[in-house]
């Protein structure tokens, strides 16, 4: 019966992600420096690669920044689908389902319980923030489903697999660098003595993850590109991201992310008596009740248990770095973070055993999907009821 509920789930949860994916058939927000490198992939043009290069369209540019592994998926779909707004974001739609799989598995692994698992699983797939993400053609879909993935892993002691999956995620994001500091800091908690690392499959970690990068790059091989070149583009990225000194108007600093304090506008579209938005807004009540499961985890015994300690630096370990970040951020750089806080959520709800209180608070966070969902997916809604979905003045 559990797997019928999570295969329901997941087809519900793919329902609301493909519906009118393919809408706005231009550009969204990034996608005017993704959709340009995956259409290079699919037709094998090195210029995704040069720093140097000049996207073919105005205001668009390559997007070299970023390893190239969900550039890939993205660039298969466009082969099997065409080169057009459905076929840029399909793969998104696809793992963002995944990502509610892998929510539901790490809750899993960690819990033991299926019914924290299902609940975990519901949770984030009826985030709104989650939902937006997972129908643009960007990567932070993609590296949130490889993070949860290898998280679960390691807490399953499946070093390889764990391996694995790390490898994936910094093939896609290079801020996936951050789980070595968080299984590092997991490796102390255990107490694993030195010699005991050394003789351990941890060494699993040395290895798979930088031959997983490097083989994510075949293209980049395949065209003809040497060492060096491979390397300087690594300098460039490194440059770039360090000295990168633009602004925006929807930029966010860290500590804003989990008081939902300053989303993204994406999309706008302006018709006679409406307007049709992407706003990329977290929902309200996942984003607010983490705070309180996280505090309420913080001072109870279930901070001194290992499901929860692991949960809370895997979290912390997410969110935390970006804090000394010295380059522009928005709210999504929140999703992966955001992923391990609705485990956190369903394991505190569950522990309340009050069913009343779980079953109102499931009500209101499907309410807040819902009536945020046509601002997520540009459905177009009367100007003058519009102010209404904007609760805060920092939302504006």
């Amino acid at each position: 019966m559990q797997r019928f509920y999570l295969i329901l789930l997941l087809i519900i949860s793919f329902g609301f992600r493909l519906w009118r994916l393919g809408i706005p058939s231009s550009y969204i927000f990034d996608e005017v420096y993704h959709v340009p490198s995956l259409r290079a992939f699919s037709q094998n043009n090195p210029e995704a690669f040069d720093v140097y290069a000049q996207a073919p369209e105005p205001n668009t540019a390559y997007d070299w920044l970023h390893p190239p592994l969900a550039k890939l998926f993205q660039a298969g779909s466009v082969l099997v689908f065409g080169d057009n707004s459905f076929g840029w974001r399909f793969p998104a739609a696809v793992f963002g389902t995944l990502a509610v799989a892998a929510v539901y598995y790490l809750a899993l692994v960690v819990t033991k319980k299926t019914n924290i698992a299902l609940l975990a699983g519901l949770l984030f797939s009826l985030d709104n923030l989650q939902l937006t993400m997972s129908r643009i053609a960007m990567n932070d879909i993609f590296v949130t489903t490889f993070i949860l993935f290898a998280l679960a892993f390691f807490y399953k002691k499946s070093w390889f697999w764990s391996a694995v999956f790390t490898g994936l995620a910094i093939s896609t994001k290079h801020s996936a660098v951050l789980l070595f500091p968080i299984f590092g800091l997991q490796v102390f908690l255990q107490g694993l003595s030195l010699k005991a690392f050394r003789e351990s499959p941890y060494w699993y970690f040395v290895f798979i993850p930088p031959l997983i990068y490097l083989l994510s790059f075949f293209q980049f091989w395949f065209q003809g590109h040497i060492w060096q070149q491979f390397v300087e583009l690594h300098k460039q990225i490194y440059y770039y991201q360090i000295h990168l000194t633009a602004t925006h108007g929807y930029q966010s600093a860290a500590w804003q992310w989990p008081l939902l304090i300053r989303p993204v506008w994406f999309y706008v579209q302006y018709l006679p008596d409406k307007i049709a938005n992407i706003y990329n807004l977290g929902n309200p009540v996942i984003f607010w009740g983490g705070i309180l499961a996280l505090l309420q985890g913080l001072s109870s015994k279930a901070f001194k248990e290992s499901p929860y300690r692991y949960l809370l630096v895997s979290y912390l370990g997410l969110w935390l770095p970006f804090l000394a970040s010295p380059r522009i951020m928005f709210l999504h750089h929140y999703l992966p973070a955001l992923s391990v806080l609705t485990v956190i959520l369903a394991q505190g709800l569950w522990q309340t055993k009050n069913k009343p209180l779980i079953t109102i608070y499931l009500l209101l966070i499907t309410i807040s999907f819902l009536f945020f969902y046509p601002i997520n997916t540009a459905i177009p809604l009367s100007s003058q009821w519009l102010k209404y979905w904007f609760w805060l003045p920092s939302w504006r």
